[in-house]
């Protein structure tokens, strides 16, 4: 895009006007927007513009006579308009209208001025020049940027602050053919003295009424997009030399430039630093461990050369951190190393060692020569990082009395991953927060993985930090996955993130910024772990280890050899009795006081003890058979039974077969509950009563409620625990319990045979991998590695 000054021949003709007033020390403006006839000028622009030039304004301290009623042809883009209009003194009165431009330019500025006796206008001596008035126009259908700041501006939008001072300066006597200007062109270069001066005693290359691009310039004949540039001590010394007086400079910092920010880091910035705009105060945002080095060196061309640098770097409440000058072996230039042991915000100060004498909040009044050098600053994050995903996490943390911390850093894309070696039924609280000792902030957000890589439990994510908690399943490795949001349901245990890193360039090339590492921010991590006491074995339990005998076991007692017969089946009952089946050398039952005892020589085909402490006897073709200590035997019914599971209050569940479902009480006697054949059946508290019905799935029957499908899934095995819960072996599907909050996987592995203890504990047979046990606290323990051919426990109902 570009911009250019014109020249407007004088004339005179009546005319009215629109004004409004701006008092700015000697020289005022009066701004008339009765040209803007397409409503360019809203209400903000008008006060961005106002106070724009008006800052120019402010340092021209010139006398200047008022201009007597006169008319001014203004272009416009349906035509010549005529303004008449008197100025009064010390007054610039500016024209400002939106148009439509069509020779490619984003605006024009100019003005009508009349020489004088030596060039004097309105009033003064020789050589000075004041405009009658002024005139400025924008094209309306440019892609403006009109921010008090560069906050927001992009690089396809053009920048109002700049061209406005651009074409002002035009007004102000950046005319080529304005006399006090083209006194001072020589072959191509402006001579003035004030200018050179600023220009290291060099006369300034010039393109008509622009400085040549080769001299970074606002007044250079192509306004970049996406930028925005200031008067330096070089347009100044131009003003001065069309004959205005300027006021020395209020002290000021250019705060325009930002070197990394965000957690940007493991890049370098390249900066030309151009004093005579003010000591530079350059944001720079760090994570704790990064290191910074800065160098300033001196620029290939003469504008660039032999400035004495000075820095120093700031913390955010403005306490000098550290401060160098000389440090380097180039005469004049710095070279350090800092670490940062706290993340935050920084400021880097880049000033000549003239203007050094500034602190934080106060500028230097040293006016420095637009003569530049240049920075260098680089980033780069501390050694060693977390792991980034699970299958990285090799390593779980430490817990140290239940707690585990670490204060560190999120930098980059990539998430941070850490490993809890968990403990079933153990609870875990994550916390992220910003470290204690500050840090650089950023949304941490910590989501829960089990090993295969599906979400456990998750922070809301409504707030950068948080807590959140979950209860471990099952013993083994959970992950903490932390990033700047709520993870996905299922992670990859390989994740492939790639940061995708940054780069700033500056269109006139006065910085260029760029790293590998696009965000970042510090995090203190707390994991606090609380275990549960699992609970006590009070209940033994009984294996049958096929021709190597019956076996018992106690956490307290271990394994011992009750005897070396193979049983061909067993139930314990509430008072201790074990009831076991000894296949042709008939039903025996047995305790620690009384050994073994024989009940009967006929041969069972499978017990079951009940709640009230009798036994039930399924002798096959001779039928169902139900004993007690005081009565002995007595037969309930000739029919063969399937399967029999006994309830709590000394009823009886029978699966008949084809038969279907029945019930049986000591006071009702037989009821049919179904007529459908069951292929497993056990007894739950409180009436309840589990029935596998194979392909139809699991049911629920209450006496109060009928039958009600829990799941349409095809069990293998059941057993009813503590409490309401049920155990059911999904075969290849594996382990699961259920309870009325739904399922839960204990175990993938196919269960041979389950067993349920009164205790709380599920004693699992996994064939040739053991025998184990589980509990909601403590999850798996192996008891034995050899295969058992069955298992026996006092149930949660007081029977097996």
């Amino acid at each position: 895009m570009t911009t250019r000054g014109r020249i407007r021949r004088r004339g005179r003709a009546p005319g009215c006007e629109e004004l409004e007033d701006r008092r700015l020390m000697a020289v005022s403006l009066a701004f008339d927007y009765s040209l803007d006839s397409s409503g360019f000028f809203t209400a903000d622009r008008r006060a961005l513009l106002e106070s724009t030039l008006g800052a120019i304004a402010a340092r021209l301290g010139d006398s200047l006579a008022a201009v007597p009623s006169a008319a001014y042809p203004l272009a416009t883009a349906g035509g010549s308009r005529v303004v008449t209009t008197s100025v009064p003194a010390d007054v610039v009165k500016v024209y400002a209208y939106g148009d439509t431009l069509t020779d490619g330019s984003v605006a024009q500025g100019g003005s009508y001025f009349t020489s004088g006796t030596n060039n004097g206008m309105r009033g003064q001596g020789a050589n000075d020049y004041a405009p009658d008035i002024a005139y400025l126009k924008f094209d309306g259908g440019t892609s403006w940027f009109f921010g008090p700041t560069t906050s927001g501006l992009t690089n396809d939008e053009v920048d109002f602050v700049t061209v406005a001072r651009h074409e002002f300066l035009h007004a102000l006597g950046f005319l080529s053919s304005q006399p006090t200007f083209a006194r001072f062109l020589q072959g191509g270069a402006f001579t003035g003295p004030d200018a050179e001066a600023a220009h290291g005693g060099a006369a300034v290359p010039m393109v008509g009424s622009h400085v040549a691009a080769q001299v970074p310039s606002i007044m250079n004949p192509v306004t970049n997009q996406g930028e925005r540039n200031d008067l330096t001590a070089l347009e100044w010394g131009f003003l001065e030399d069309f004959g205005w007086t300027v006021a020395t400079a209020t002290p000021r910092f250019d705060r325009d430039l930002d070197l990394f920010t965000g957690g940007q880091g493991d890049g370098s910035a390249q900066v030309e630093v151009i004093p005579s705009r003010g000591v530079y105060l350059m944001r720079l945002d760090v994570l704790a461990g990064d290191t910074l080095h800065l160098r300033t060196f001196d620029g290939s061309t003469a504008g660039e050369q032999g400035v004495d640098s000075y820095l120093k770097i700031f913390n955010d409440s403005g306490g000098v951190v550290l401060q160098n000058n000389n440090t380097s072996a180039a005469p004049g230039k710095e070279d350090l190393t800092y670490t940062f042991t706290t993340g935050g915000r920084y400021w880097i100060g880049a000033s000549t060692a003239g203007q050094s004498g500034y602190t934080f909040t106060t500028p230097t009044s040293a006016i420095a020569a637009s003569t530049s050098f240049h920075l260098e600053a680089t980033l780069t994050g501390r050694a060693g990082d977390e792991p980034h995903d699970i299958a990285a996490a090799a390593q779980a943390v430490a817990f140290a009395g239940g707690t585990y911390s670490r204060t560190t850093t999120l930098a980059g894309v990539p998430a941070d991953v850490y490993r809890i070696d968990a403990f079933a039924g153990a609870t875990y609280a994550i916390t992220t927060a910003l470290p204690a000792g500050g840090g650089l902030p950023g949304a941490t957000i910590a989501t829960i993985y089990d090993a295969s890589g599906r979400k456990v439990a998750a922070m809301s994510g409504a707030s950068s930090y948080g807590t959140t908690t979950f209860i471990a399943q099952a013993t083994g490795p959970y992950y903490i996955r932390l990033a700047r949001a709520v993870g996905p349901a299922v992670v990859a245990l390989h994740e492939s993130i790639t940061d995708p890193g940054f780069q700033v360039i500056h269109a006139d090339g006065e910085y260029t910024i760029a790293g590998s590492r696009s965000q970042g921010q510090d995090y203190a991590l707390t994991i606090t772990q609380t275990i549960p006491t699992p609970p006590p074995n009070l209940n033994p339990l009984y294996v049958d280890y096929g021709a190597f005998g019956l076996w018992r076991w106690s956490e307290a007692g271990g394994w011992r050899q009750l005897n070396t017969a193979d049983p061909q089946g067993f139930a314990v009952a509430a008072d201790g009795w074990l009831y076991v089946d000894y296949g042709a050398y008939g039903l025996w039952r047995w305790s620690e006081a009384g050994g073994f005892q024989a009940l009967g020589p006929a041969d069972p085909e499978r017990l079951a003890t009940g709640g009230d402490g009798s036994l039930f006897v399924d002798y096959g073709a001779y039928g169902l058979w139900r004993w007690t200590a005081a009565a002995g035997f007595r037969e309930l019914s000739a029919a063969d039974p399937q399967g029999l599971a006994p309830g709590p209050s000394g009823d009886l569940y029978v699966d008949y077969g084809a038969y279907g479902l029945w019930r049986w009480t000591a006071s009702a006697g037989f009821r049919q509950l179904n007529t459908a054949d069951p292929q497993g059946l056990a007894a739950g508290p409180a009436g309840t009563l589990y029935v596998d019905y194979g392909a139809y799935g699991l049911w629920l029957w209450t006496d109060a409620g009928g039958f009600f499908q829990v799941h349409a899934a095809d069990p293998q095995g059941l057993a009813a625990g503590p409490g309401g819960t049920l155990f059911i072996d999904y075969g290849p599907g594996g382990l699961w319990s259920w309870s009325q909050g739904g399922f839960q996987l204990l175990n993938p592995a196919d269960a041979e045979g389950l067993a349920a203890a009164s205790d709380g504990w599920l004693y699992v047979d996994f064939g040739p991998y053991g025998v184990w046990r589980w509990a909601s606290v403590g999850g798996f323990q192996r008891l034995n590695a050899t295969d058992p051919q069955g298992l026996a426990v006092l149930s949660s109902s007081g029977r097996s």
